[in-house]
């Protein structure tokens, strides 16, 4: 019995291409290699662009920071300044004085009996002092007259003196007056600004109480 075995060249099965078995891999490998590049370059652009962000908001904040300094700086200036002249205005009131408010009250004391001739003023960084001259129809009027400057409405005048009584040919008596004044009677502030209704009368106007303050002596 001979033995015989058949021998077939036709594959059971598909002999599939190693090319075929490649091409997916090979496509997926340049998609995820492209992504992978998509990536990083994405991820690069947002590093610089962060690194961008954050010098133009350190230079925006620097900027901001040197335009306020110097409004700032600007204000401080006009604020003081501003300060300055009030100070040297509150300066010039506080040192401005008037006489007006003098003269009147003087002719609101003097008794008719009394006249007054002469007028000069002594001025210190302490006091105010006046030196005046006078002439009384006697010796009584000026008592009367020298009450009237120590009483109420004469508190403003301190120190009064009448000195050098001497009667003329006329039996009237010539004297003299010393006496200092109240800062507040003298002051610009408080006799003019705060009544502003006397403004007008702010101009020294000295000749009615040299003239005569009260009647002429008989």
């Amino acid at each position: 019995m001979e033995n015989s075995f058949q021998t077939s060249f036709i594959p059971k099965k598909p002999i599939v291409s190693d090319s075929l078995n490649r091409e997916p891999r090979s496509l997926f490998l340049w998609i995820a290699t492209f992504l992978l590049i998509i990536s990083i370059a994405a991820s690069v652009l947002l590093f610089v662009y962060r690194i961008y962000l954050t010098k133009q908001k350190e230079s925006s904040s620097a900027s901001l920071l040197l335009t306020r300094d110097s409004f700032e700086k600007d204000t401080i200036d006009e604020l003081e300044l501003f300060d300055r002249r009030t100070e040297s205005a509150k300066q010039i009131l506080s040192n401005h004085i008037v006489l007006s408010p003098v003269f009147a009250l003087l002719g609101e004391i003097t008794i008719p009996s009394v006249q007054y001739t002469d007028f000069t003023q002594q001025t210190s960084k302490e006091e105010f002092l006046v030196n005046m001259k006078g002439v009384a129809r006697d010796y009584r009027s000026i008592a009367l007259q020298a009450d009237m400057f120590n009483s109420a409405r004469g508190r403003s005048f301190g120190d009064v003196l009448f000195s050098d009584l001497t009667k003329d040919k006329n039996n009237n008596i010539n004297f003299n007056l010393k006496f200092s004044i109240s800062p507040d009677l003298l002051s610009y502030e408080k006799n003019i600004l705060l009544d502003q209704g006397s403004a007008s009368n702010s101009d020294i106007s000295p000749s009615p109480l040299l003239e005569g303050l009260g009647d002429e002596t008989q």
